[in-house]
């Protein structure tokens, strides 16, 4: 990953404590990681639109994958040393305040946690038991449990259906699908079954879809798929690169794009049927490449 500058967008609904709030009145939050500042990843809270973002952490180490509490009062980051590997999920308050270490893994990596919708469980990615598996944990670190272990050789970025029941993730069975589980690690389903590469996979607010990352057709673009995996249809389709999806409690869907080989756009649009879209004002313009976006 280059050091220059990341983005990722977040979005986060609830009250906006006036330490992080953006001026322009939309409804939302977002946050992401950048390296604007000097040059390790911090985070930044933003408006809905992406105007007057504000630096909530500034450690001498890079913080980034954040993840909203389903109340928008905490933030759920991996931090990893400037040097090395392996990292940590840690929690905050929304403007940066009261950070705590909930993984405590010395030598394993751990990112994208991701919030259950009644804010009680964290799901993540963790090599603690040696393999690349979706782990579960109570919102204070305790309890930690293996989702998937054996599934695949790398099973990652777990996300949560709106009602809490079922979790879409990475598997690796030999090229990258995207597999869906019970909350409880039963029930695993391969529900993409493509030869290309699909990834980062996000609940659409309702349930009823998942949108995800592929290059089944020779680039990275965004699709869409029913929560069963049936239907999945390209919703970009560019030549440019987009990756990293995120959907907004109205149903906009968010994305990076890649309109050069240095320069990333993130926009939102709503996600009807293919060719059908409509772009909205890019929220922020980096370099480097993206992290993964949380909800």
């Amino acid at each position: 990953m280059s050091r220059a500058v990341a983005v990722v967008v977040a979005l986060a609904v609830g009250t906006v404590p006036a330490a992080v709030s953006a001026p322009s009145p939309v409804p939302g939050r977002l946050a992401f990681a950048s390296g604007r500042a000097h040059g390790d990843f911090d985070i930044y809270v933003a408006g809905g639109d992406g105007a007057a973002p504000v630096r909530v952490t500034s450690q001498r180490r890079d913080e980034f994958s954040p993840s909203w509490s389903p109340d928008g009062a905490r933030i759920a980051v991996r931090v990893n040393p400037l040097r090395g590997d392996a990292g940590d999920i840690w929690v905050m308050n929304a403007d940066g305040s009261g950070k705590r270490n909930l993984t405590r893994t010395p030598g394993n990596a751990e990112w994208s946690p991701s919030w259950s919708p009644d804010g009680a469980l964290i799901a993540y990615f963790s090599a603690e038991d040696g393999a690349g598996d979706v782990w579960v944990m109570h919102r204070d670190g305790s309890a930690r449990r293996n989702l998937t272990r054996g599934v695949t050789t790398l099973n990652e970025y777990p996300t949560w259906s709106p009602d809490g029941s079922r979790i879409a993730f990475n598997a690796h069975p030999g090229n990258f699908e995207i597999y869906a589980m019970n909350a409880d690690g039963s029930g695993i389903i391969n529900l993409t079954r493509s030869p290309g590469s699909d990834e980062w996979p996000q609940w659409s607010p309702d349930g009823s879809r998942i949108a995800f990352r592929s290059d089944r057709d020779g680039n990275a673009e965004i699709y869409v798929m029913s929560a069963d995996g049936s239907q999945q249809t390209n919703v970009t389709r560019s030549p440019a690169d987009e990756d990293f999806p995120a959907w907004t409690p109205d149903g906009r869907l968010g994305f990076l794009a890649r309109r050069s080989f240095v320069a990333r756009a993130a926009g939102w649009f709503r996600a009807p049927a293919p060719g059908r879209r409509r772009r909205f004002p890019v929220l922020d313009r980096d370099h480097g490449e993206p992290c993964p976006p949380s909800r």
